[in-house]
């Protein structure tokens, strides 16, 4: 809409709160033509993985937007490098629109799907580190 179009070439910040997978008003929302209507300086941060074309955001930021930037903590197949998760399956292969090649450019914070973390996924995590520490202050 041209409402969409003004605020994102007037917006420094762009967070995207719109309904995620399975939602077809939502699908495609964040693709090549939005993300070349920002601001070439401007920050990308969706907090739902299906309105994104991954491939057309990794491709505007590595090859057209450097200065662009994106904080990612939303993956299209579920949580970065955690198999084990609870918010879903880890990402498929490196060249896979989405994976680690795009978290690994100078331009994308890559979170590991913090905000779809659980209740026993924290509860995991904390006995995790009480281990770790508890192992440090044992030497061990």
């Amino acid at each position: 809409s041209p409402d969409n179009d003004r605020l994102l070439r007037e917006a420094d910040v762009v967070v995207l709160t719109v309904p995620g997978t399975g939602h077809a008003s939502t699908a495609g929302l964040v693709n090549r033509t939005s993300l070349l209507l920002m601001r070439p300086h401007a920050l990308l941060v969706p907090v739902s993985a299906g309105p994104i074309n991954f491939g057309d955001l990794e491709a505007v930021l590595r090859d057209e937007r450097p200065k662009q930037r994106a904080v990612i903590d939303t993956w299209p197949g579920g949580c970065w490098h955690y198999p084990n998760a609870s918010c879903g399956p880890p990402l498929g292969p490196p060249d896979f629109p989405g994976s680690p090649v795009l978290a690994r450019l100078p331009n994308v914070l890559p979170l590991p799907s913090l905000s779809m973390r659980d209740a026993a996924y924290w509860r995991s995590a904390a006995d995790s580190v009480a281990r770790n520490l508890d192992a440090l202050a044992n030497s061990k």
